[in-house]
């Protein structure tokens, strides 16, 4: 494999999923799990990070704070992109499975940079399974906004089932839905990939994979069938690339990610590697 060098990168990027928080604001439960991570990250970490990488967007992600302070996140963020314009879109929180949801989703659209929502799947009771949760996802349409699916690899069937419940959603699956890289348990995990993949309007996040393999002693070789896999049945145009920063931090630096990603599609041609790495993700989320 060529090995791209990383202080020339050829090529745009759009980051399709990035994490700010700031524990003065909100409180985030699952810090407490990740020490290494669990302090605040804004905009000059981010900065620092990525220093020398000519990243154009950025799309935040929601970031898994007290339910009640979605709002206060949203507006969190809106200041943010007020500072970096390169912030270009914000996929929220939202409780779409509340009964009052169309009329509080009417007023999360009154923010500009509000693209979609994300919510993960829950245990034991399957959020994705809940019938007022997929009657309100069809709301979405109204207001132009996608869903992020956000699940584990054994949680992948009930991923399946909404978007067959609603398959005229735009949906996009985190991380190629969290394979167990470390398990080894590829077939499972493909075969749904494979289903998810029949609906065009599903697209994959080419991101999150380095956490899922063993952090201290993953190989490009680990990740390099779920890659290719991704990229035979979804398509160039349909994979968007993600640095899943700060969380990318537990396993490798940002630079490290993205330079794993752009040998993992290296045998793309170059529009291919201009659309996974920059434009779909504008395509998916609709920003202009």
């Amino acid at each position: 494999m060529t090995i791209v060098n990383t202080n020339d990168y050829p090529i745009r990027f759009t980051d399709s999923h990035v994490h700010f928080w700031d524990l003065a604001l909100m409180h985030y439960p699952w810090l407490a799990d990740v020490p290494a991570i669990n302090r605040s990250f804004g905009l000059a970490e981010y900065r620092r990070a990525t220093a020398g990488i000519p990243i154009e967007k950025l799309i935040f992600v929601q970031c898994e704070c007290l339910p009640h302070q979605y709002g206060t996140e949203v507006d969190y963020v809106c200041e943010l992109g007020a500072l970096d314009p390169r912030i270009v879109g914000i996929v929220a929180y939202f409780p779409l499975e509340e009964a009052d949801a169309e009329a509080r989703l009417q007023e999360l659209s009154s923010s500009r940079l509000v693209k979609g929502i994300r919510r993960l799947e829950e245990e034991p009771d399957s959020l994705y399974d809940n019938p007022t949760f997929i009657r309100n996802l069809a709301l979405l349409n109204t207001y132009n906004f996608s869903f992020d699916l956000c699940v584990k690899a054994h949680q992948l069937p009930a991923a399946v089932r909404l978007v067959q419940r609603q398959p005229g959603n735009r949906y996009v699956l985190d991380h190629f839905g969290k394979p167990a890289i470390r398990a080894g348990s590829f077939p499972s995990w493909k075969s749904h990939i494979v289903e998810l993949a029949k609906n065009p309007s599903v697209y994959c996040k080419l991101s999150g994979l380095v956490t899922e393999a063993d952090w201290n002693r993953w190989t490009l070789a680990d990740l390099q069938p779920y890659v290719e896999t991704v990229l035979e049945h979804f398509g160039a145009q349909r994979v968007l690339f993600g640095g899943d920063w700060p969380v990318v931090t537990l396993a490798a630096s940002y630079r490290q990610w993205l330079e794993t990603a752009l040998r993992l599609c290296e045998q793309l041609t170059p529009e291919e590697r201009h659309q996974v790495f920059y434009q779909n993700a504008l395509t998916f989320y609709q920003i202009d």
